[in-house]
């Protein structure tokens, strides 16, 4: 029997080829890799568009959960999105009033739900065979999120249902304790897409970038721990001088520093 099964979304982000990458070189580990295209890895590969429900749960179908006496789902997927309504409702809390985007909201929560809701049914069977294999869930998000930033709201409404959801799995009374629910914030990371969305950023400013690679290491011993059953983790490169409560709170400055780094006027937001 194998020790742990990791399942890897969003595999071909660098993100995800960094946790691939770690885990390839584990121990009693088999690395799962899923994403939207094709990709060179030493993994086992699934190519599939994880907001189709029937093509993501014929992935799991073919996923031999009876050897793994511990599971990794670790979900890299979601799409963001900068939105120009400056809305006092978000700010207070009074979301049912805000215009969510659908795609942003999809590829961040409706991923996770399309893969992990057959997964965790599947677990189940398992469960039912006498097998108490174990089942972590991890999602990211930002570290602004706590901020709720009106500038893009639709990812952060996404995020916080997606936490309640994997919250509410790791407290489910009828899992006695075998789903471990995990969420990692991240600060601003350094990928191809962040550097094709933000191409103005100075190279002072990327001094400060996340690095893929301190995701993994700064997360990784929080995925394999059993215990806290839920838990959120803040990874970040610290930047001296910053106060997130002073930068946060001043959105013309967010507003500014955006529209800098983008090359985009008000106008094509």
């Amino acid at each position: 029997m194998i020790s742990r099964l990791v399942i890897v979304t969003g595999a071909s982000g660098a993100v995800g080829k960094s946790f691939i990458d770690h885990f390839l070189q584990q121990p009693d580990t088999t690395c799962i890799a899923i994403s939207r295209a094709f990709m060179e890895t030493e993994a086992t590969h699934y190519q599939a568009d994880l907001l189709d429900p029937i093509i993501t749960e014929k992935v799991v179908n073919h996923l031999n959960l009876s050897k793994a006496s511990d599971i990794i789902l670790i979900h890299g997927v979601g799409k963001f999105k900068y939105e120009y309504e400056d809305s006092d409702q978000f700010i207070d809390g009074d979301c049912e009033q805000i215009k969510i985007d659908d795609e942003v909201y999809s590829s961040n929560y409706q991923t996770f739900v399309n893969i992990s809701k057959p997964l965790v049914e599947k677990l189940e069977q398992e469960h039912q065979k006498g097998h108490q294999t174990r089942l972590a869930l991890c999602g990211f998000g930002s570290i602004t999120d706590k901020y709720k930033i009106p500038f893009w709201h639709s990812y952060t409404y996404a995020k916080d249902t997606l936490r309640e959801y994997i919250k509410t799995l790791a407290h489910s009374e009828s899992w006695q304790g075998l789903i471990r629910g995990r969420f990692i914030n991240v600060s601003t990371t350094d990928t191809g897409n962040e550097n094709k969305l933000r191409p103005n950023a100075t190279a002072e400013e990327k001094k400060y970038w996340l690095k893929p690679d301190k995701v993994v290491e700064q997360s990784i011993k929080h995925l394999e721990k059993f215990h806290p059953l839920w838990q959120e983790i803040d990874v970040y490169e610290p930047m001296p001088g910053f106060q997130p409560d002073d930068y946060y709170g001043n959105h013309d400055e967010i507003k500014q520093k955006w529209l800098r780094q983008t090359g985009l006027s008000e106008s094509q937001i």
